[in-house]
């Protein structure tokens, strides 16, 4: 009953039926008094015909367009909508009536629009990052170049430079050139992540063994820098999650321990599991002096308060770090209280992961 064939069927019957009772309701009159009058012959009963068929077929067509003409006007804002469309007005839409083909064709028509917009968007979005990350690759690369290329002409006029002086030249130059090795491949893997072709390589993993097995790589590295490990993992946990990639957010979360903490400090690393999710938290201390502006602090090329000395790092780790995450359908988030770094990481269980990836 709600398919627009069926409605035109009936459209017709109903104009059939209409152009009938007028027929023969004018047939009637005209005839009775024709017949009345004696006045009717063969040419007369000829014109006769041919005015109530005319009549009929004027009938029909009128009762007809009436009954679709709701169709008909829908069909129009359709179209009209479609060439706003067409035009570059992404993202209209058509009021959805009913529930027959022209409802089903406005609904595709809208989800059409929405997605259109949405790849315009994405893709004005990516240019914007494109150019920002070309803007600030462009100075990030500039500096430690500068510097390599300003020792490397001092070392080649060393005509009275003591051996003292050159190896620190060097040691200057070594640092630089490692630092810019490291944008690169940070750089690199950021651009990889920010693909829309990436493929996660998913397994199941007991996650408790997982972070110890890292922070046991990290300890003796933050011992050394004066930072003491407690953990907290009150339970077992799975999660279907890419290994390597996991592995590099919580490595890059320690480094970020190792360089913005006080020391000596303690770092806290905490799981629990909250509806569905597993929640992780690493808890460091910071200087509250310390200029770092969380809402920042996964933005790309952020490094925290720059008058540091010791902020060399890329600015690329907590982004990668994000971004890893939210492949996952999970969440990271930052909150600072007083001289409280907290980073809290929301990853699926098992079965929210598995059903989301299939």
């Amino acid at each position: 009953m709600r398919r627009i064939s069926v409605k035109l069927l009936f459209a017709i019957i109903i104009s059939f039926l209409a152009t009938n009772l007028i027929f023969i309701l004018i047939a009637r009159f005209v005839l009775s008094r024709y017949i009345q009058e004696e006045k009717m012959n063969v040419p007369a009963y000829n014109v006769l015909a041919f005015g109530l068929f005319f009549i009929a077929v004027v009938v029909f067509v009128f009762v007809f367009l009436a009954l679709i003409r709701s169709h008909i006007r829908y069909l129009k804002e359709i179209s009209k909508q479609v060439q706003k469309i067409s035009n570059g007005d992404l993202g209209a839409t058509i009021h959805v009536r009913g529930k027959d083909e022209l409802a089903e064709l406005s609904q595709n028509i809208n989800k059409m629009s929405a997605q259109l917009r949405t790849k315009f968007d994405r893709e004005r979005e990516l240019e914007q990052v494109k150019n920002q990350l070309i803007s600030s690759v462009s100075h990030d690369l500039r500096t430690p170049l500068t510097s390599i290329v300003g020792y490397l002409d001092l070392i080649k006029k060393r005509e009275s430079m003591d051996d003292e002086t050159l190896y620190s030249y060097l040691y200057i130059v070594d640092s630089k050139a490692k630092y810019l090795t490291d944008l690169i491949e940070e750089l690199f893997d950021y651009t990889k992540l920010t693909s829309p072709d990436l493929q996660l390589q998913r397994n199941e993993v007991d996650m408790k063994r997982l972070l110890q097995q890292v922070i046991g790589e990290y300890e003796p590295i933050l011992t050394r820098e004066g930072i003491d490990v407690q953990t907290n993992f009150a339970c077992e946990w799975n999660a279907f999650i890419d290994v390597e990639k996991m592995v590099r957010v919580f490595q890059n979360l320690l480094e970020n321990v190792k360089k913005y903490s006080k020391k000596p400090s303690l770092l806290e690393v905490n799981q629990e599991i909250d509806e569905g999710y597993i929640v992780i938290s690493f808890r460091n201390s910071i200087n509250i002096s310390e200029k770092i502006e969380v809402e920042k602090l996964f933005d790309r090329f952020y490094r925290g308060d720059e008058s540091r000395t010791d902020a060399n790092g890329s600015g690329l780790g907590l982004a990668i770090a994000k971004q890893i995450i939210q492949l996952h359908q999970g969440e990271i988030r930052a909150d600072r209280q007083h001289n409280k770094l907290t980073f809290f990481i929301k990853l699926p269980l098992i079965q929210e992961s598995l059903k989301n990836h299939l």
